[in-house]
């Protein structure tokens, strides 16, 4: 049904619907959620790109090419067009975050998670103490998957009712 979770999980797939779901966010003055939501298909993009590379770099036998990989070209050029989410790449959440990468994890973590970050979204104590202590010491590529979590329900509660209200016929449409 359209009022699930599962179906509000399609709504976040799709790139016009998402900037609908920006519009609302910014009147009801919680855009910082659906900005956390762009930014984490953008870090799993990111992974997504390095497993690519890291690949290729293995398979032409020198593993060291994947540092000269042009990393922030790709994601300045990822920044400036709506992609759908891939969510049908899989990826080892408990992977260790490349260190070609880790400055992306790291921006995002002082953007969204830290107390003082300009965007910070509003996620359990728990949560926030869990990816502080992991990206202090050992930082996984999954490290914001339950902030994700905790993210999409803020949403699906706050903002999903209003949108549906809203535009219920052309989401139908959207998606199916």
């Amino acid at each position: 049904p359209m009022n699930s979770i599962q179906y509000f999980y399609k709504v976040l797939s799709t790139p016009s619907l998402v900037n609908e779901l920006r519009d609302i966010a910014i009147k009801e003055f919680s855009v910082e959620n659906v900005l956390f939501w762009e930014n984490y298909q953008i870090l799993k993009k990111m992974v997504y790109r390095y497993q690519m590379e890291s690949k290729k770099a293995k398979d032409l036998g020198n593993e060291d090419l994947i540092s000269e990989y042009d990393f922030e070209g790709y994601y300045q050029q990822i920044q400036g067009y709506s992609i759908p989410s891939i969510d049908d790449f899989s990826y080892d959440a408990n992977m260790p975050v490349p260190k070609e990468i880790m400055p992306y994890y790291t921006s995002f973590y002082h953007m969204f998670i830290d107390y003082n970050g300009p965007a910070v979204v509003n996620i359990t104590n728990r949560t926030i103490k869990n990816i502080f202590n992991e990206i202090c010491t050992f930082p996984t590529v999954g490290i914001y998957d339950s902030a994700v979590d905790e993210v999409v329900e803020l949403m699906y509660y706050s903002l999903y009712p209003i949108l549906l209200k809203q535009n219920e016929k052309h989401i139908a449409n959207t998606i199916n």
